[in-house]
């Protein structure tokens, strides 16, 4: 591509790092990775698995944050105990970002890698419009949900979506995925966020929450797809 390559910028982090972006032109058809497979899926985004789809499969979350949680504190500490300004400071803070830094990169490439294997698989992804931002002020949430990355995901499956010529349909943020029988359509207004698995009070149908929300979501996005 060196004859198409059009700029390139050199950056620091702030680990110490250098990243090389360079902004290459390149034909539409070259950004298609994806062959057509007719195929349609329904996705649910949660804190406890990651993305769980109508077809059963789960990705679970990577709980990358946490895993470094203790490591970062440490860190942190003897962060505390330096002076500002100084050169052990600076290099503790080095130390701190590098950690943010690994991290980061796990998490987005756990995302590509998740985001591939849906587009990989089908054509049409079906999921909710979710209000990250209102989450995010629920606090006995908010952690949990910046560290799965749900902004994130939705923006890069859409864009390779349409780099592939594939769908990402959206389904209102109010439908009731998680509440509705995905059996006989009873809504289930008593459900409680912490109920995992519910048994329909109409036809008797059990439920997985994660799942059957991801089949609702399936139904509904082939629904208004079609209208």
């Amino acid at each position: 591509y060196k004859d198409n390559i059009r700029s390139a910028t050199l950056s620091k982090t702030k680990s110490g790092c250098y990243i090389l972006s360079v902004l290459v032109e390149m034909n539409d058809n070259e950004f298609v990775k994806f062959n057509k497979t007719s195929r349609d899926v329904g996705i649910d985004l949660g804190v406890k698995d990651f993305v769980i789809t109508s077809d059963g499969d789960v990705f679970e979350n990577k709980r990358f944050y946490k895993k470094e949680e203790k490591r970062i504190a440490k860190l942190q500490r003897q962060l505390s105990k330096k002076r500002k300004g100084s050169s052990s400071y600076s290099k503790q803070c080095k130390r701190i970002a590098k950690v943010f830094e690994v991290m980061s990169n796990k998490k987005e490439n756990y995302i590509h890698s998740v985001v591939n294997y849906l587009l990989r698989h089908y054509d049409t992804v079906y999921m909710e419009d979710l209000n990250t931002s209102g989450m995010l002020k629920n606090h006995k949430l908010a952690k949990a949900i910046q560290e799965v990355g749900f902004f994130n995901f939705k923006t890069t499956l859409q864009n390779k979506a349409l780099q592939n010529d594939k769908k990402v349909v959206l389904i209102g943020r109010y439908y009731p995925s998680s509440k509705t029988c995905s059996q006989c359509g009873y809504v289930h207004k008593g459900l409680k966020l912490q109920d995992r698995h519910w048994q329909c009070p109409n036809c008797g149908a059990n439920h997985d929450r994660d799942y059957n929300a991801a089949l609702n979501i399936l139904y509904e996005g082939r629904r208004i797809n079609v209208a």
